[in-house]
Protein backbone atom coordinates (compact mmCIF):
# COMPACT_ATOMS: atom_id res chain seq x y z
CA UNK A 1 0.00 0.00 0.00
CA UNK A 2 2.41 2.18 0.75
CA UNK A 3 4.43 1.72 -2.89
CA UNK A 4 1.15 2.73 -4.46
CA UNK A 5 0.65 5.84 -2.12
CA UNK A 6 3.97 7.01 -3.28
CA UNK A 7 2.90 6.37 -6.87
CA UNK A 8 0.00 8.27 -6.43
CA UNK A 9 1.74 11.20 -5.13
CA UNK A 10 4.47 11.27 -7.66
CA UNK A 11 1.84 11.38 -10.42
CA UNK A 12 -0.08 14.28 -9.20
CA UNK A 13 3.07 16.19 -8.51
CA UNK A 14 3.84 15.54 -12.35
CA UNK A 15 0.25 16.66 -13.59
CA UNK A 16 0.76 19.74 -11.40
CA UNK A 17 4.30 20.39 -12.74
CA UNK A 18 2.83 20.41 -16.49
CA UNK A 19 -0.29 22.51 -15.72
CA UNK A 20 1.52 24.90 -14.00
CA UNK A 21 3.15 26.22 -17.12
CA UNK A 22 -0.08 26.04 -19.38
CA UNK A 23 -1.78 28.14 -16.56
CA UNK A 24 0.35 30.90 -15.95
CA UNK A 25 0.13 32.46 -19.16
CA UNK A 26 -3.49 32.00 -19.00
CA UNK A 27 -3.52 34.06 -15.84
CA UNK A 28 -0.86 36.48 -16.30
CA UNK A 29 -1.27 37.60 -19.76
CA UNK A 30 -4.47 39.31 -21.59
CA UNK A 31 -4.76 37.97 -25.18
CA UNK A 32 -6.06 41.60 -25.95
CA UNK A 33 -2.05 43.05 -24.60
CA UNK A 34 -0.67 40.98 -27.07
CA UNK A 35 1.29 42.86 -30.41
CA UNK A 36 -0.96 41.74 -33.53
CA UNK A 37 2.73 40.12 -35.06
CA UNK A 38 2.78 38.01 -31.82
CA UNK A 39 -0.65 36.44 -32.33
CA UNK A 40 0.27 36.00 -35.70
CA UNK A 41 3.34 34.22 -34.71
CA UNK A 42 0.93 32.03 -32.54
CA UNK A 43 -1.44 31.47 -34.93
CA UNK A 44 0.90 29.53 -36.98
CA UNK A 45 2.65 27.33 -34.10
CA UNK A 46 -0.19 24.07 -34.28
CA UNK A 47 0.62 23.78 -38.12
CA UNK A 48 4.07 23.49 -37.40
CA UNK A 49 3.71 21.19 -34.81
CA UNK A 50 1.20 19.01 -36.42
CA UNK A 51 3.70 18.91 -39.74
CA UNK A 52 6.37 17.86 -37.72
CA UNK A 53 4.70 14.98 -36.05
CA UNK A 54 3.22 14.10 -39.64
CA UNK A 55 5.68 14.11 -42.09
CA UNK A 56 8.69 11.82 -40.79
CA UNK A 57 6.06 9.47 -40.28
CA UNK A 58 4.40 10.01 -43.60
CA UNK A 59 7.77 10.02 -45.60
CA UNK A 60 8.47 6.39 -43.76
CA UNK A 61 4.69 5.14 -43.49
CA UNK A 62 5.68 2.98 -46.35
CA UNK A 63 9.35 1.39 -45.74
CA UNK A 64 9.65 -0.56 -49.05
CA UNK A 65 8.44 2.58 -51.22
CA UNK A 66 9.53 6.19 -50.70
CA UNK A 67 7.86 7.45 -53.94
CA UNK A 68 4.46 5.91 -52.89
CA UNK A 69 4.83 7.79 -49.22
CA UNK A 70 5.56 11.22 -50.90
CA UNK A 71 3.39 10.33 -53.75
CA UNK A 72 0.23 10.14 -50.34
CA UNK A 73 1.59 12.76 -48.99
CA UNK A 74 1.30 15.37 -51.62
CA UNK A 75 -2.58 14.03 -52.26
CA UNK A 76 -3.09 14.73 -48.21
CA UNK A 77 -1.39 18.36 -48.85
CA UNK A 78 -3.59 19.35 -51.95
CA UNK A 79 -6.61 17.81 -51.19
CA UNK A 80 -6.25 19.51 -47.56
CA UNK A 81 -4.98 23.07 -49.46
CA UNK A 82 -7.89 22.96 -52.34
CA UNK A 83 -10.86 21.41 -50.32
CA UNK A 84 -9.88 22.51 -46.61
CA UNK A 85 -11.92 19.13 -45.63
CA UNK A 86 -9.45 16.98 -43.71
CA UNK A 87 -11.68 13.94 -43.49
CA UNK A 88 -11.77 14.20 -47.42
CA UNK A 89 -7.89 14.35 -47.41
CA UNK A 90 -7.43 11.48 -44.97
CA UNK A 91 -9.86 8.93 -46.95
CA UNK A 92 -8.36 10.01 -50.68
CA UNK A 93 -4.67 9.43 -49.21
CA UNK A 94 -5.26 6.42 -47.72
CA UNK A 95 -6.41 5.37 -51.24
CA UNK A 96 -4.09 6.48 -52.88
CA UNK A 97 -1.72 4.45 -50.84
CA UNK A 98 -3.57 1.17 -51.13
CA UNK A 99 -4.20 2.05 -54.62
CA UNK A 100 -0.78 2.57 -55.41
CA UNK A 101 0.51 -0.66 -53.65
CA UNK A 102 -2.19 -2.61 -55.29
CA UNK A 103 -0.25 -1.34 -58.50
CA UNK A 104 3.33 -2.03 -57.41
Amino acid sequence: MYQMNNILVIVLLMALVTYIPRLLPLVFVKADKLPEKFKLFLSYIPFAVLGALIIPDGLTGIPDSLWISVTVLAVAALVSWYKNNVILAFVLSVAAAWGLQSLF
